[in-house]
């Protein structure tokens, strides 16, 4: 009798059935932030449940990581140490927040089989949390950005540094579609996580992070700076980090891939939800 009335007292936008169209998932998903916001949080808890000082380890790492590419990268670019590691560490910080979550998308919906076999739900909320909880992490990152450029480049706070949030929400906007569309791919064709997995590591080399865009030229910047849209999800929040306003080919660009991106994603969507609980 207790676990029934538990049960029953759970909301019911909680456990509320699956609703008919694809456009009514990701509405009333979004509508319940309670929830998704609820779930990001307490996966955030449990990856640094025990621990003492819990997400800021992710900052600490990340530190120790810049710090120490950053004293290679000086001197391998010819950079001053002011100009480089805000450089280094604002693209870092970008770049382990998208890269965890194309990862972490590949699992979405094959994490959830114990869900879908229990209850109804709108799948929408798994991708939003995912979401959530990622940038939750990038927050407590982006206190290595400002604790490095305090240090090494004051002057890089200007007018321009608020751009950083439409910049960020562009990247989570963008990030819903492809948790989704990469949430569904990896259920029904388990072989593409290892792929996506194997290309996340390759871009993080030839996507323009460590190094700076402007020492390719010709073909090369055209492939893999200009053709290339990590770069531009980048740098739409890396160049007003630096006090910079982004190049207008990076909104153009993130533009078409989030119009793009999204039209693909609700097709798909609208014709194999309602197969994701049997693909499980």
């Amino acid at each position: 009798m207790q676990k029934i009335m538990t049960f029953q007292s759970v909301p019911d936008t909680a456990l509320r059935s699956l609703v008919t169209t694809a456009g009514q998932d990701l509405d009333d998903g979004l509508r319940q932030w309670r929830l998704w916001g609820r779930l990001g949080w307490l996966e955030v808890r449990r990856r640094y449940s025990r621990t003492v000082i819990g997400p800021f380890w992710s900052a600490i790492s990340l530190g120790m990581f810049v710090l120490a590419l950053g004293s290679v990268g000086t001197g391998l670019w010819s950079k001053s140490a002011s100009d480089y590691l805000p450089f280094l560490a604002a693209g870092m910080v970008v770049w382990v927040m998208i890269a965890s979550i194309v990862t972490e998308s590949c699992t979405l919906f094959v994490a959830g089989t114990n869900l879908f076999r229990q209850m109804r739900f709108n799948y929408s909320v798994m991708a939003y949390a995912l979401v959530w909880r990622n940038f939750i992490v990038f927050a407590h990152n982006l206190l290595v950005f400002v604790l490095i450029a305090l240090v090494f480049a004051p002057h890089l706070i200007t007018p321009a540094t608020l751009l950083v949030l439409p910049g960020l929400m562009i990247v989570l906007l963008n990030s819903v579609w492809v948790s989704i569309l990469l949430g569904m791919l990896c259920l029904r064709f388990r072989d593409v996580q290892q792929l996506v997995t194997s290309l996340i590591q390759i871009c993080m080399f030839i996507t323009p992070i460590f190094w700076p865009p402007e020492s390719l030229q010709g073909t090369a910047r055209i492939v893999f700076v200009d053709f290339n849209p990590l770069y531009h999800l980048i740098d739409i929040v890396r160049s007003p980090l630096l006090g910079r306003v982004p190049a207008a080919e990076s909104y153009i660009a993130m533009a078409v891939l989030t119009v793009a991106g999204w039209w693909l994603t609700y097709l798909l969507f609208s014709y194999f939800r309602k197969r994701i609980a049997y693909w499980s």
